[in-house]
């Protein structure tokens, strides 16, 4: 009763000529008749879907993927040898592919019954749950323990623990139709499906790139093009939208590909193909995608508890400890206990929930600075229901999508520095991948204090053992770590990499609390144009001076009888000594109130103009990723870009020009000739609503171009 309406609809028709499991099952394996466990109409919808050409024939070479699709399983030489026994032909039609399943159907159960009698070591005629799972997984389905469970109940018609050959080919029916999934998964996927269903143009099915994201949400490493892919093989009438069952058997193929990842990932590291070393660990799952820092790598393995060998994981472990990470959403408990009372802190209103501005403040304290239009998007990209705001659990996940993202790219940066015999980088080299990975010089005392604080962790062999959440109890030489004299290292390897940069980033993030919330980068900038005002270089810059400096910024503020006031009203509260001059910390925290002023007006507006030009949700956000691309450090886009941008589509004469930039001034409130988000929605609206030099027509035109005449209209 508690199955979703969809899984319960999915899983509701019954087998054609499938027998009761109350029935009694024969002493003799060999005796059991297994019913045929699809139905005309699956056979026909699979048929029909890849019968591209519409011929009324399939290839053979399709085969494979065919079986796949129903949920069978597939063994590429023997569905050769079937077919090339069937006919000499490269395609069957649909009565032939009836008799190529008839045949297979026939192979697949003669070998499920060698397969049962095996797994069966007591030859009771029954499997316990230990032998079923295990004999799950080795015909190449990929439940979770859950998931057989749950299975398992459902079928075990007698309640005995125990399952006979017909209540196991009735198992395996279930979790064909529910993709492998328990109630609870399949529950999820439905809300986030429906979700996504309402956040599309006039309520339609989602697409591709909508289900990528909510595998990006439920915390897998699938890149958008592989699931493009794979929504091609499961997408059954090839409209390029994504029926709910449709993305029930896609989420199923991602964890399949995920396990054969899995598979593959045990056997490149370590002697043991069947097991991944614990030191490895690390390295593994960034094979995988996924970047894990070395706390919550041990924190989840002392949550799971003791392996069959305590220095080793085998498949099903490792499978285990992706599931913990995904629970965590790859934190440990100490910082998912920090963020929440950082969301606690934060959110606000009847839904105690994070909206932009508070995104972007919380986002400032944990080190990633963010423009008021990129926060907008990460919101977007989290927040399934269209509410705006963030609540507690989308507010982890987008924590973790951004660790993720700044790990990977560290990474990457590590990986171009490192010697590929050694895997090893310079401590020489350290400042230069520092300066890669945040665009400015990095601060050569904290590279100094963190460098030697990896070489401290070295010495006292802090990163030679595993610490446990159970334990704090020091081991061998850590009691002495004060009295080592720690040697400065020459190179790092990754693990010390990733050391230092965890020292490194904190303080980087106490001086980004210090400096009003902005990034080195940022600061870097700033601290230039201060000096430039600065003409007598005493290091503060007067209130002439700090006028022009304004000005500069924030013109629109400052020429305003009202901005003008705010300004005034700010710098009183940041200058603290009451001198009317700002020193450089005190400039800083007056650009932050001025920058957040003007952020809350950006959006205030932002919402007044999608109203009256009637835009969609969807419609926004492509405006929006297109000007955060192309907008300056501002925030702002200059009329030479927006003529740079039509330019793509119309031919740029004279006249053009002088329109467009006409335009823009027209759009601004103080006739300037730059656009923030909310003038340049209003200058789209103009432009697409009068045609202005044919854009609408040479935009689709481009569009089927670029989509090779398929779905323009989309």
């Amino acid at each position: 009763d508690n199955i979703p309406r969809d899984a319960k609809e999915h899983l509701a028709s019954p087998v054609a000529g499938s027998a009761s499991p109350l029935q009694e099952t024969p002493k003799n394996i060999d005796d059991i008749e297994l019913p045929f466990p699809w139905s005309d109409e699956e056979l026909q919808e699979v048929f029909r879907k890849f019968d591209a050409d519409k011929d009324g024939e399939v290839h053979k070479d399709d085969l494979p993927a065919m079986l796949q699709y129903i949920g069978a399983r597939k063994a590429l030489e023997d569905v050769k040898r079937i077919a090339n026994s069937q006919t000499n032909y490269a395609t069957l039609n649909f009565e032939e592919f009836l008799e190529f399943m008839s045949k297979f159907r026939e192979f697949d159960v003669e070998r499920l019954r060698e397969e049962f009698k095996q797994a069966d070591t007591d030859g009771s005629g029954f499997l316990d749950f230990d032998e079923l799972h295990h004999l799950l997984h080795q015909l190449g389905y990929a439940p979770t323990a859950q998931s057989s469970l749950e299975a398992m109940q459902e079928i075990d018609a007698d309640g005995n623990g125990e399952v006979s050959l017909l209540e196991f080919e009735g198992l395996r029916e279930y979790l064909r139709k529910t993709e492998g999934m328990t109630k609870d998964d399949v529950e999820e996927l439905r809300i986030l499906y429906d979700k996504s269903t309402g956040r599309s143009s006039g309520d339609r099915e989602p697409v591709a790139e909508e289900i990528w994201r909510v595998t990006m949400y439920l915390g897998y490493s699938v890149p958008l093009n592989e699931i493009q892919e794979i929504a091609k093989q499961v997408d059954s009438d090839g409209n390029n939208d994504i029926s709910f069952s449709e993305m029930l058997k896609l989420i199923r193929r991602v964890r399949e590909e995920e396990k054969a990842d899995m598979v593959e990932v045990l056997s490149q590291h370590g002697s043991n193909p069947a097991a991944l070393p614990i030191e490895d660990l690390g390295l593994a799952l960034s094979d995988l995608g996924y970047f894990v820092s070395e706390e919550v790598v041990f924190e989840i393995l002392d949550v799971l508890g003791a392996q069959e060998n305590e220095d080793s994981l085998t498949l099903d472990e490792l499978a285990n400890f992706m599931r913990r990470y995904r629970l965590t959403e790859g934190f440990t408990q100490e910082e998912l206990d920090e963020l929440g009372d950082t969301f606690q802190k934060e959110s606000r209103g009847p839904n105690s929930a994070l909206r932009t501005l508070d995104v972007g403040r919380v986002l400032r304290w944990y080190g990633f600075s963010r423009t008021v239009q990129q926060v907008q998007n990460l919101v977007k990209w989290i927040d399934f229901d269209c509410s705006g705001e963030l609540e507690l659990t989308e507010f982890l996940k987008l924590m973790r999508r951004m660790y993720q993202d700044e790990a990977k790219a560290r990474y990457s940066v590590f990986d171009s520095f490192a010697n590929k015999h050694t895997g090893e980088i310079p401590a020489s080299a350290v400042p230069c991948a520092l300066t890669r990975l945040y665009g400015a010089e990095p601060n050569p005392e904290f590279v100094e204090v963190a460098l030697d604080k990896v070489a401290s962790d070295v010495a006292s062999g802090k990163q030679e053992r595993r610490k446990s959440n159970a334990s704090e109890t020091p081991l061998v030489g850590e009691e002495t770590e004060n009295t080592i004299e720690a040697t400065p290292l020459s190179y790092l390897n990754r693990v010390n990499f990733e050391n230092f940069f965890k020292h490194y980033r904190q303080l980087v993030v106490d001086e980004i609390h210090a400096n009003a919330g902005y990034s080195p980068a940022e600061v870097s900038h700033l601290r230039m144009t201060f000096a430039s005002y600065d003409k007598d270089g005493s290091g503060t810059v007067e209130r002439a001076e700090l006028a022009k400096l304004l000005g500069e910024f924030f013109p629109d503020s400052t020429k305003s009888k009202k901005g003008q006031q705010q300004i005034q009203e700010a710098v009183a509260q940041v200058d603290r000594d009451g001198n009317g001059e700002l020193d450089f910390n005190e400039f800083l925290f007056l650009m932050r109130k001025c920058d957040d002023a003007r952020d809350a007006n950006d959006l205030q507006l932002e919402l007044q103009v999608v109203k009256e030009c009637e835009f969609s949700a969807e419609e926004v956000e492509g405006w929006r990723q297109i000007f955060t691309q192309n907008a300056d450090r501002r925030g702002e886009l200059p009329s030479e870009t927006v003529v740079e941008l039509l330019g793509n589509l119309v031919e740029l004469t004279l006249e053009v020009v002088d329109d467009i930039t006409r335009m823009v001034q027209e759009v601004h409130p103080e006739g300037r000739e730059v656009a923030r988000f909310p003038q340049f929605l209003t200058l789209v609206k103009q432009l697409t609503q009068n045609n202005y030099a044919y854009v609408n027509d040479l935009a689709a035109r481009a569009l089927v171009r670029g989509q090779g005449g398929k779905d323009a209209k989309r």
